[in-house]
């Protein structure tokens, strides 16, 4: 019935106090506003790209008894590529390089002479590529052309192996509908988070943290204001009162998490992914995380102020680490942010906006537990060991 009591008292103590609001609901949903509207850029889903048309320098020489090639012909007025190249006839290899160093041409392709009967006697269809100054250009040029010869010489070892009645039997089912290069996502099932999803999961992340603050505050309140010496003369144990003061904390740590999601949701369109359960679970255990480490960090400490300067530092510095206030190179983040609390949850919700399957999130639930399980333990032993008591 104490417990019950005293946390009841936390609970109007906390939420009867303006800075704590501020602190806890106004100021994340803030942040993530401004972060997620500043960095739509940098972090998430940066638009949709596109594909500028490459001006590709054709050699296609003629002559010594050869004709210029029908099938690079026949290929180059195809009407999917009229979006991807732009093919410029030119009439020798050295004016091709003279225009890619210009800058006049982004790609060059050499047709070998007899290019045509070579691949009807059953020789390698080979072209020579030049590549231009820009990177960009060289890989949607490449592709076009690499497309190319990989389909003559497929249709040529069908031809060789099968005979040339199967080139027949296979044309109804022919590709060639198909865009020679298109633009797809890598993320799983076409879904990718926004600048705003990801400085909502890092913000939520960094302000459960933060309410291991709130932890100390309330611990070292009593002590400071030299009421806890009272308390004790009470008929209250001390279990009692320690208990009491951090459920009402972790019950106020809840009623933040959810706020977050929900207001997110509403004001900014956040999709929060399709597992609310493990997000729950997830934000749960945050809570413990932070709260129990802070219980360890208070048992320790002399004084209030000491105790939420190193509760700040580590808060600020594991979020940064984990790659929460801005983007950083997956291996830093995969190595050194993984010694983080702030990443295990960080990935797993990620992946949940992502739709990713349930067993690409264990691992990280797994760990996460771990965590929890020795934060707590080593609450439970520094407070056998210290004791809360003036």
């Amino acid at each position: 019935m104490n417990t019950w009591t005293i946390m009841i008292y936390e609970l109007r103590r906390l939420f009867s106090s303006r800075s704590m609001i501020l602190n806890m609901f106004l100021l994340p949903l803030l942040l993530i506003f401004l972060l997620g509207a500043s960095l739509s850029g940098v972090v998430g889903d940066k638009g949709s790209s596109t594909i500028d048309v490459v001006r590709v320098a054709v050699v296609n020489p003629s002559g010594e008894g050869y004709e210029s090639s029908a099938m690079m012909d026949s290929f180059l007025k195809s009407t999917e590529l009229k979006d991807i190249i732009a093919p410029i006839m030119v009439e020798s290899r050295e004016a091709a390089e003279s225009g890619l160093r210009t800058g006049k041409y982004g790609y060059a392709v050499v047709v070998p002479p007899g290019f045509d009967s070579k691949v009807q006697s059953g020789e390698a269809a080979q072209l020579e590529f030049i590549l231009g100054q820009k990177s960009t250009d060289n890989r949607v040029a490449g592709t076009v052309f690499d497309n190319f010869l990989r389909s003559l010489n497929y249709k040529q070892s069908v031809a060789m192996t099968l005979g040339p009645e199967a080139l027949n039997v296979m044309a109804p089912s022919s590709t060639s509908d198909q865009p020679t290069v298109k633009l797809g996502e890598l993320s799983e099932g076409g879904y990718t988070y926004t600048s705003s999803q990801f400085y909502a999961v890092s913000m939520m992340l960094m302000f459960l943290l933060y309410s291991g603050l709130t932890v100390c505050t309330s611990l070292f309140n009593e002590k400071e204001n030299h009421t806890l010496f009272r308390i004790n003369a009470m008929p209250v144990k001390g279990s009692e009162l320690f208990i009491g003061k951090m459920l009402g904390v972790g019950v106020v740590s809840i009623v933040q998490c959810a706020a977050i999601i929900i207001l997110t949701n509403v004001l900014f369109g956040v999709n929060w992914g399709n597992r609310p359960g493990l997000l729950l679970l997830f934000c749960l255990l945050m809570i413990i995380a932070s709260m129990t480490l802070s219980i360890v960090i208070s048992m320790f400490s002399k004084t209030g102020a000491s105790a939420r300067s190193v509760v700040t530092l580590l808060t600020v510095s594991m979020t940064f680490i984990s790659g929460g206030m801005a983007p950083l190179p997956e291996s830093w983040v995969n190595s050194i942010g993984a010694f983080t609390i702030n990443h295990w949850a960080m990935q797993a919700i990620l992946k949940m906006m992502l739709h990713a399957d349930v067993s690409q999130i264990m691992p990280n639930l797994g760990v996460l537990s771990l965590i929890c399980l020795v934060l707590f333990s080593a609450a439970a032993i520094s407070y056998r060991k210290v004791g809360y008591h003036g």
